[in-house]
């Protein structure tokens, strides 16, 4: 072997049989174990870094997906089944350790908490609290907690700061959930909404898991437009549906649909979901002309009618 410029690089090549030896990124898998409020860190047992603390992680076999390395580094080296949430982040370290790399991180929640053990190259494990935190070993894994704990501090207080002047964006409260009502009534497919839809919707957003409702909110605490997001986990990535949009004919033209537009995106990202759908034939003209203008495509979505 010896060394040749290929590519504006310099790489090893074989100068019989013109193999190249190409230095490309490993790619691994870390989970940010989540428990009531607690993040799972393991104290590493080998180098690199050993006695240090760090998230469960660990390289992907050649023969398994993403998801599964994330399942067997966790229970290898915690001892808990996990049920994963969302792909959270993909993070590079051009730096090492030992070579350069790539690893992707999920969310993730433990079947059997009571089942938390060290094990593999963790020397001990265990629940942190936010504040808490020891020192973290990795780049990668310092600033994915700190993306977390961020996030979790987002959701806490439910507030986000970008609206327009005098309004609020936030997440609703159940008080808030009659006035939603009220606004999607104004959506054209469902202007005829009776008692027993209502009844209905009314539980659906109360206990609904995969809904996130945010309302944007004026000086004088009246609810004056509002979106709803689910969130559905296919087969290969996640999903995330506008499933309504709806804003009081007194606050229209003074940017507050986009805003709830820009958040719905915002919220798909973080969620880890690859598109942000919309079905714009439940809305009037003016509002598919509205979608359009915020970037969605002009193209309905395709759809087989069941009734």
């Amino acid at each position: 072997m010896r060394l040749s410029e290929l590519d504006g690089r310099f790489r090893w090549q074989c100068p019989s049989c013109g193999y190249v030896q190409y230095e490309n990124p490993v790619p691994g898998v870390g989970v940010l174990i989540e428990h009531e409020d607690k993040l799972v860190l393991i104290q590493r047992d080998r180098p690199p870094r050993p006695g240090e603390w760090a998230l469960p992680s660990g390289f992907i076999e050649a023969d398994e997906s993403v998801e599964q390395a994330a399942l067997r580094e966790a229970m290898e080296e915690t001892g808990l089944n996990l049920e994963l949430i969302e792909l959270f982040g993909v993070y590079s370290f051009p730096e090492g350790p030992p070579r350069s790399g790539l690893i992707i991180f999920y969310r993730a929640r433990p079947l059997n908490i009571d089942a938390i053990r060290a094990g593999d190259d963790a020397r001990a494990v265990g629940l942190f609290t936010p504040g808490e935190f020891p020192d973290i070993c990795f780049r990668t894994h310092r600033e994915v907690i700190a993306r977390w704990e961020q996030m979790r501090q987002q959701n806490a207080t439910g507030v986000l700061q970008e609206a327009p002047s005098g309004l609020v964006i936030r997440r609703a409260q159940p008080n808030d959930y009659e006035r939603v009502i009220d606004l999607m009534m104004l959506i054209p497919a469902d202007a005829g909404m009776d008692s027993t839809k209502r009844g209905y919707v009314l539980d659906e957003l109360r206990h609904n898991q995969s809904l996130e409702v945010w309302v944007a909110e004026s000086e004088n605490h009246a609810v004056v437009g509002f979106c709803a997001l689910s969130f559905a986990k296919t087969l290969i990535e996640m999903r995330a549906w506008l499933d309504a949009l709806a804003v009081g004919p007194d606050y229209r033209r003074r940017g507050v649909g986009r805003a709830l537009v820009e958040l719905a995106v915002r919220r798909s990202r973080a969620r880890g979901a690859a598109q942000l759908l919309v079905d714009s034939s439940r809305g009037s003209p003016t509002a598919q002309d509205f979608y359009r203008a915020v970037g969605f495509d002009a193209e309905e979505i395709e759809r087989i009618r069941i009734r």
